[in-house]
């Protein structure tokens, strides 16, 4: 017969030790990046206005230096369509507005001109015309 006392709270099962270094480690992990997203030069963001003057609604585009396109929305006719949130893609902005997979207006504006027109862009009443007297609505 054995009576020595063991005290189970001074031994830990080595498998849930395990599991606790893990879980902090990954949750320092995931509070550092947390932080450095917060205070670190990440992806700006913009809010781009489409003012559509013309009378079909329109896809809506961007277009970095690169080419690489950016999808915005749809801007609806005759309106002032906001788009919140978008990254803001470099110096050289070219807006691509489109119906029907048919592009109607593409402007290349210098991002410093963007803000200055507090990144509104606008689609021309006549950029449409041609579409509206085809009976496209």
């Amino acid at each position: 017969m054995n009576t020595r006392l063991e005290d189970s709270t001074t031994t830990g099962d080595p498998v849930v030790r395990g599991l606790v270094i893990v879980t902090a480690v990954i949750t320092i992990i995931g509070v550092l990046v947390l932080i450095r997203a917060a205070v670190g030069d990440g992806v700006d963001h913009v809010t781009v206005r489409v003012d559509n003057q013309a009378g079909l609604a329109v896809r809506v585009d961007a277009l970095n230096a690169s080419g690489d396109r950016l999808g915005l929305g749809e801007a609806r006719p005759g309106a002032l369509t906001t788009f919140h949130e978008i990254p803001d893609i470099g110096t050289r902005w070219t807006v691509v507005a489109a119906y029907a997979g048919q592009e109607i207006h593409r402007e290349t504006v210098a991002r410093t001109r963007l803000a200055a027109a507090n990144w509104t862009v606008v689609i021309p009443a006549d950029a449409t015309r041609p579409l509206e007297r085809a009976g496209f609505q």
